[in-house]
């Protein structure tokens, strides 16, 4: 990667897989990024091909590839690489030496499915932020079944305890006497959004599933296990190519 005429600094640590825009934001407040020896204090500074940009002392490197993994995360991991509770991490399921890498849309506790480990910020940036409108796809499992009308509400959206939820594609996928699989397809990831809006209709989650995240498919992966894959086979994501 190299650094255009000018780039914002925060974008440049982003690029470099250092951290996410929003994270790299908060180093340069807290004073850990210099500017050919003078330290940073304001986000929206830029740097140039010709400056010095460190972070920690260190300089930032101008040539970074892209990392990327899929992840199959099993119930109870945490979308974390610390827990103070001593808790199992998504990060006990991979090798060490990948423990540098961001996460791409956290799944909560007790949920499973695809999950995308990078190192790349701006790739991060992109896939989650909310006006992009990448799709996540998830199966679920209920107890109960949705009505005609339930159907009707979700896809038109929700508020709930202030928040407000974008309408979400629905359909049920098969259901028995007592429990139901739906498919739903989000374009954002609000924290825990699925099982509120089904608790605010009685419905209790037994399974959730994410089966695909923007153009990355969960596949065959078995739970617990990683793959290495390549950005270069993503055509529709080439503006993150390095």
């Amino acid at each position: 990667m190299s650094i255009k005429t000018e780039i914002r600094i925060s974008r440049y640590l982003a690029k470099a897989g250092l951290a996410s825009r929003r994270e790299a934001e908060k180093l340069i407040l807290d004073g850990r990024v210099t500017l050919n020896g003078n330290t940073v204090s304001e986000p929206w500074r830029n740097c140039t091909t010709s400056d010095i940009l460190k972070l920690d002392g260190t300089i930032v490197s101008q040539s970074m590839s892209t990392a990327l993994y899929q992840l199959h995360k099993p119930r109870g991991y945490l979308s974390t690489s610390y827990d103070a509770m001593g808790r199992k991490t998504i990060f006990d399921l991979i090798d060490s030496e990948l423990n540098h890498l961001m996460i791409i849309g956290r799944l909560d506790y007790n949920s499973e499915g695809l999950m995308i480990l990078t190192n790349n910020g701006e790739l991060k940036r992109h896939l989650e932020l909310p006006k992009n409108r990448v799709e996540r796809v998830y199966e679920v499992k209920i107890r109960g079944h949705l009505t005609s009308s339930n159907i009707n509400d979700i896809k038109r959206g929700f508020s709930l305890d202030g928040l407000n939820y974008k309408p979400i594609a629905v359909r049920v996928l098969e259901s028995n006497s007592s429990h139901s699989w739906i498919k739903m397809v989000l374009t954002e990831g609000k924290n825990r959004e699925i099982r509120k809006i089904l608790a605010s209709l009685s419905l209790n989650v037994v399974r959730l599933i994410r089966t695909r995240f923007g153009p990355f498919n969960l596949g065959n992966l078995k739970p617990g296990n990683s793959k290495k894959i390549k950005l270069e086979d993503y055509s529709v994501l080439k503006n993150h190519w390095t």
